[in-house]
Parts: structure tokens; sequence; C-alpha cells
């Protein structure tokens, strides 16, 4: 019997245990009321934080904008700096070819002149002694003239070039 009896107290603590752990209606629906307040509270925390990582996001793309922004500017400060710096070494390089040229227009010039002078002194020897001075004279002025003349050319044409530089 006191299988039996062990086995009929079993099953009332059974029906015991079973009758406390059901709820009333009302605790049920309490509970619901629990949960879907719950649920709600979570739904707007996850919200929340997907529009604060959004707003984090936001601020990464628009930093990642001003950054790229900065080095275009560098980019073309830097391709101005370029365009700049060639555009001076052409300048130069135009300023010195003229003022090769010019020199060599004075070297030539000047070259001229002592041949012309020595021309214009070969023919005063082969005049007679007393025009000869005046001659020679006259022959030296028109050196001198020509000497100057291409001097005053040529310290012109160094100018221009000087003004190609700046």
């Amino acid at each position: 019997m006191s299988k039996y009896n062990t086995l009929i107290f079993c099953l009332v603590a059974a029906a015991g245990l079973a009758a406390c752990t059901q709820k009333s209606p009302e605790e049920a629906s309490q509970d619901v009321q629990e949960a879907q307040q719950k649920a709600a509270q979570d739904v707007s925390e996850a919200k929340q934080d997907a529009q604060q990582d959004m707003a984090k996001a936001q601020a990464k793309v628009e930093a990642a904008k001003v950054d790229a922004q900065a080095e275009a500017a560098k980019a073309h400060d830097k391709a101005n700096d370029a365009m700049s710096s060639a555009s001076k070494d052409v300048a130069s390089e135009r300023s010195d070819a003229a003022t090769t040229e010019a020199k060599a227009h004075y070297d030539v010039a000047i070259a001229k002149a002592d041949a012309a002078h020595k021309v214009a002194m070969a023919q005063c020897e082969a005049m007679p002694s007393a025009q000869q001075s005046a001659c020679k004279e006259h022959a030296d002025a028109d050196y001198d003239a020509a000497k100057t003349s291409a001097a005053t050319e040529r310290d012109s044409a160094k100018a221009a070039a000087d003004n190609i530089q700046h």
C-alpha cells in the first residue's frame, strides 16, 4: 500500500502544483501588457540606436567630403604652382633667348662697324696727307656712332628681355 500512497501523494502534489502555476486572466493580461511595453521599449531603443548609428555614419560621410575637398584644393593649388613655375621657366627661357639674340646683334653690328672703320681708314691712307687727318677723324666719329648705336640697341633689347621675366 505504501506504493499506492506514494503514487497518490505524488499525483495530488502534481495537481496542486499545476493549480498553483496557472495564472488568472488578470495576471495573464498584466503579463501581456508588460511584454508589450517591454517590446515597445526595445523597439524604441533600437530606433534610437539606429538613428545614432546613422548620424555617426552621416558625420563620417561629411568628414570624408571635407577631407576630399581639402585634398582637391591642395591638388588644385599644387597644379597652379606647377603652372606658375612652368610659366616662369618659359619666361626665363624667352628672356635668355632675347638677351642672347641682343648680344648676337650687337656683336654683328660691332663687327660691321669694325670692318667699315678699317675700310674707311684704308681709304683715308690712300688720300693726300693733308686730307688724311680729317678723313680719319670722320671715320673714327662714324665708328664711335656705330658702336654707340649698337650698344643702345643691345641695351634696349636686354631691357625688353628683362621685362619678359616680370
